[in-house]
């Protein structure tokens, strides 16, 4: 597989941008990660700063870009996009203290239109089933449902699909 192409930065809006992820994150985004209202749709326990290291920083890239979602000057979110031989995906989640302000949405929206304007297709989420939420946040990002199923972290997931502009 040849890997594809992702940006460094997106900026979404006036007030909110992405920006790849570095060790210096590693902190933040484990201490995001002791919520329960992350972890427990997000591998379902707290992530130490070493688990973050190996997996959030940017270690993984090409296969896999990570972003922070940030908020003003305030990193608000994780983001990352992932690549595979079939497809390619997104997972997101948004620090306890910023959610449900429609961060999520703007933001993978604007990510996702960059990655299929790359040719990152086709472009999937699989939010873990009975996560009403999550559901509703990708599909006002563009995401649709489709048929597919899968398991993440033991947990029954539902696969959705970027429909483009």
């Amino acid at each position: 597989m040849t890997a594809r192409r992702y940006p460094a930065a997106v900026w979404v809006d006036d007030t909110l941008s992405l920006r790849l992820a570095t060790d210096a994150d590693a902190a933040l985004i484990s201490g995001w990660t002791q919520a329960r209202e992350v972890y427990a749709f997000w591998g379902g326990a707290p992530l130490t700063v070493a688990e973050v290291l190996d997996k959030y920083t940017g270690r993984r890239a090409p296969q896999v870009a990570s972003y922070l979602v940030i908020d003003g000057d305030n990193p608000a979110g994780y983001l990352q996009a992932w690549q595979a031989e079939s497809c390619c995906g997104l997972d997101l989640f948004i620090a306890a203290h910023a959610q449900g302000r429609g961060i999520g949405p703007r933001a993978v929206r604007s990510l996702a239109l960059e990655l299929d304007r790359l040719g990152w297709r086709p472009l999937t989420v699989d939010p873990v089933v009975g996560n009403d939420r999550a559901v509703r946040a990708w599909r006002a990002a563009g995401f649709v449902m489709t048929d597919g199923r899968g398991v993440d972290h033991g947990q029954p997931t539902q696969v959705m699909v970027f429909a483009g502009e």
